[in-house]
């Protein structure tokens, strides 16, 4: 029998042609290597992958997936299996012969970054001068194709004060979803804290705008990385749902790499184990997963909401050095209670 998981993140390469300030993947934290991979190890992990696990859907990330050998065929594979695929891109790299081929196989949802609707500000966060110009060329491409669309902001203290226009030229280019995502510490972005981390002031005031436009303009805005409720009361926006760190570990946004390593989310460092080798059983019943449901960091001891909170993104936690006993590096620097 297959091991239940709705939902599976596979992360087909660790490289990108940008360079993000506020990259969370765990690679790019100072220390840190890049692995290399290729075509076949990739296919095997997926077919492994295929006859081990019954998914539903399966997101194709990296670095840039794009920049993957064989992204196609590993598309067309699910697809043939009947497993719903998202694809996270940058936006930079495909051209439309490839978006065309990727909808007509039934590609149910592509997501690229929209930081600012200023050139400069989006390209000082990419790291990478023109990709603002490839990235609304890429959404105008898929748009014509009729392409399902989700745009993603980052919140940082660079663009934040541009939000509201953010969110007005997204709608210029016709888009109807979009994800904000409040700057999460990891990966890069370590290096990066002071630069990128916004006031909680500001952040509030973001989350607010947002609020305020999906309610009189109808998008469709989601807030999809966890934020510990200290910091953003989910009652006070109820025109935005905001995702928290679930109790199941299996409903959390597991992730698979293409060497076949498991991790209990796309921001945690923490490998479970390996496809290949591993019993999937032991991996979810390991001391480690069970420790996300029993370890409370001090700070969050006796708070009401801690069941629903869990102490915000606490993989950010591990990235920075420490353990689950550890609240969200955010709540030690941003809230005013700490």
């Amino acid at each position: 029998m297959k091991f239940p998981i709705r939902h599976i993140i596979f992360e087909v390469t660790h490289n990108c042609n940008l360079s993000c300030k506020y990259c969370y993947n765990h690679w790019r934290r100072s220390g840190s290597q890049s692995l290399q991979t290729t075509v076949r190890e990739t296919d095997k992990t997926l077919s492994n992958l295929l006859k081990t696990i019954d998914f539903e859907h399966i997101t194709f990330t990296g670095g840039e997936p794009f920049l993957a050998g064989g992204l196609l065929e590993l598309v067309l594979k699910c697809r043939m299996n009947a497993k719903g695929v998202t694809i996270i891109t940058n936006g930079t790299v495909a051209d439309y012969k490839e978006f065309k081929f990727l909808i007509d196989m039934g590609v149910s949802l592509f997501e690229l970054p929209l930081h600012s609707d200023s050139m400069d500000i989006h390209d000082h966060m990419t790291g990478h001068p023109g990709s603002f110009e490839k990235v609304v060329e890429s959404i105008k491409m898929l748009s014509e194709l009729g392409a399902n669309i989700c745009v993603a902001t980052v919140l940082t203290k660079l663009n934040i004060d541009r939000f509201r226009h953010t969110l007005a030229f997204a709608q210029q280019l016709g888009i109807k979803r979009l994800m904000i995502a409040r700057f999460n510490i990891g990966g890069r972005g370590i290096e990066n804290v002071e630069t990128l981390l916004p006031s909680l002031t500001d952040l509030r005031g973001a989350f607010c705008i947002a609020n305020e436009f999906s309610q009189t303009n109808g998008m469709r805005i989601s807030a999809n990385v966890c934020v510990p409720l200290c910091i953003i009361d989910p009652g006070d926006l109820p025109h935005i749902p905001i995702s928290t760190c679930a109790s199941d570990a299996k409903k959390r946004p597991i992730t698979l790499d293409f060497s076949g390593n498991f991790r209990i989310c796309n921001h945690s460092p923490h490998i479970l184990g390996n496809i290949h080798c591993d019993s999937l059983i032991d991996m979810f019943d390991s001391p480690y997963v069970k420790s996300w449901e029993v370890d409370c960091p001090d700070y969050c001891s006796g708070c009401s909401q801690w069941h629903a909170c869990r102490g915000g993104c606490r993989a950010a936690s591990e990235q920075t050095g420490r353990t689950l006993h550890a609240v969200d590096p955010i709540v030690e620097i941003l809230s005013p209670g700490y």
